[in-house]
């Protein structure tokens, strides 16, 4: 049902603030493949403008669709759909953002325990066992 809303949500400034954040939401947990963000899905930097990810989208929009590609089955357009829901809202974005961030240094910290413990160098002053 999220996808479905996500597809014929309005364009955010449109929507009143309560549908607004329950759209927004909706699409913000929509399922996008593991390690691609909403930029890459666009094909945009972190940085962009509000300007740059609408016309990304309106891009990609024109060649993933399900009525302009020849009719596929609309999961792309979907996933697009999303990432630009929450990119092009100034507040969803900058929670968005923050959660990548979050998930970004959670990964850093798995990976650094997985390796195994660092050793320093024995150094006289902590090797003082005789």
């Amino acid at each position: 049902m999220a996808a479905f809303a996500a597809v014929t949500m309005p364009l955010p400034g449109r929507v009143s603030g309560s549908r607004r954040r329950v759209l927004a939401r909706a699409s913000a947990t929509m399922a996008v493949p593991a390690g691609r963000t909403h930029y890459e899905v666009l094909g945009v930097g972190a940085g962009a403008s509000s300007g740059e990810i609408k016309a990304a989208y309106r891009r990609l929009a024109r060649e993933v669709h399900p009525d302009a590609a020849g009719g596929g089955d609309g999961e792309g357009f979907i996933r697009l759909r999303a990432a630009y829901a929450t990119l092009a809202d100034p507040d969803e974005r900058a929670r968005y953002d923050r959660e990548v961030a979050g998930r970004a240094a959670a990964m850093m910290v798995r990976r650094a325990e997985a390796a195994g413990p660092v050793f320093r160098r024995r150094t006289w002053e902590t090797d003082q066992c005789w």
